[in-house]
């Protein structure tokens, strides 16, 4: 039995448990592998963007040989097919594979390709799976197309049939997920049964990728502002520690640089946040669905950052400025509820706006934060 030590960043088929996971793990160690699983980093509802922020504050891809990624499924729909959006995507996979690669040289990559429930996979050729495929191989790491073997092993008919998937985006348990499984363990043996060349990376297929990206943690946030509280969320599942900005102003400059997502804690008493980029501002809703309708008490979250952008995403960045702070009754600001979020006016009594973090590209020339006055925060939580 060969021994090995695995990272994984995804999105909730990857969480889910029992789901394909367990029973890959068990195929596996009837082929003669087993996976010791460092740090399972899968939150629902987030894409590759989350994964690269996961790994930069993280010290797991040190202690591990495998790094298993799992998010085709979910930036297929942030990113879908649209040319600006799905380059956008793929500056952030080569981040991944990039970054992941110069911190830890020995390591060896390969990415699970899931398809949602009448995905564009089943009538045409996917965007993101054709870009994974083809980053992969010019990487040297491994990927499982998952989607594409249960269309070849088991024909259109049965992947289409109502039964195969619970919902849009997971597979049902526990028959369809054996054979999710049973294709990514096969596919997962047969790559790590492979010696992966070591040596310098190939030259950026994209030259303005993100393996760079800078990260602003929870530590960083209280550096800046030492008076914010520290929220715990804890299950059996996940713990995880924010920092509540109700009562805060963050300031962000950057050079030559982007806001590529703003990771945070969805609870029910969440307030909406105020997210402004020079002179213009956002109202972004940040409760999901399934946390306003009780089902969670709380979910791990992320606001991608795509948006405030618009069609000059694609062009060279230049200096800018960023403010994040809870939104309040300002006339004139722009509504954005992010996919899979679900809109809100203002927060509960007591709101709260804990932050987990940034991801943004260029330099950072200046974190602060700024304590607002009471009557700007009365005003946010009656918003």
């Amino acid at each position: 039995m060969k021994t090995l030590r695995a990272t994984i960043i995804g999105g909730s088929n990857t969480v889910m448990e029992p789901g394909y996971l367990s029973q890959m793990l068990e195929a596996m160690q009837r082929q003669g592998f087993k996976l010791d699983i460092v740090e399972n980093l899968a939150v629902g509802g987030t894409t590759s963007a989350y994964g690269l922020f996961r790994l930069k504050t993280s010290d797991a891809l040190d202690r591990s040989d495998v790094l298993i990624i799992e998010y085709a499924l979910n930036d297929a729909f942030i990113y879908g097919d649209e040319r600006r959006q799905f380059r956008h995507w793929a500056r952030i996979y080569e981040g991944i594979l990039r970054y992941a690669l110069t911190r830890n040289p020995q390591l060896k990559i390969c990415t699970l390709i899931l398809g949602a429930r009448n995905g564009s996979w089943l009538t045409s050729v996917p965007a993101i799976d054709a870009g994974i495929h083809y980053l992969s191989d010019w990487y040297g790491t491994a990927e499982v197309d998952i989607s594409r073997g249960l269309m070849r092993r088991y024909g259109r008919q049965v992947v289409t049939d109502p039964a195969f998937y619970v919902d849009q985006g997971h597979y049902a348990r526990p028959i369809s997920t054996a054979l999710v499984a049973d294709l990514a363990a096969e596919g997962l043996v047969a790559a790590l049964a492979q010696e992966r060349p070591v040596g310098a990376l190939p030259p950026a297929v994209d030259p303005d990728h993100f393996a760079e990206a800078g990260v602003i943690d929870v530590q960083a946030i209280f550096a800046a502002a030492p008076d914010a509280p520290l929220v715990e969320f804890h299950n059996r599942r996940f713990a995880f520690s924010a920092i509540d900005i109700a009562r805060h102003r963050l300031q962000l400059d950057l050079g030559k640089g982007r806001l590529l997502g703003v990771f945070h804690m969805s609870a029910p008493n969440i307030a909406p946040l105020a997210l402004g980029r020079g002179d213009a501002s956002y109202h972004c809703s940040l409760l999901k669905g399934g946390v306003r309708d009780g089902k969670f008490k709380f979910l791990a979250a992320m606001l991608p950052c795509e948006f405030l952008y618009g069609a000059d995403l694609l062009q060279e960045a230049g200096d800018d400025s960023f403010t994040l702070a809870p939104a309040g009754s300002e006339s004139g600001i722009k509504r954005h509820v992010a996919k899979d979020n679900v809109a809100q006016e203002g927060a509960a009594e007591g709101g709260i706006l804990p932050l987990l973090g940034l991801l943004y590209s260029g330099t950072c020339r200046r974190f602060s934060a700024d304590l607002l006055a009471p009557a700007v925060r009365r005003a946010a939580n009656s918003a």
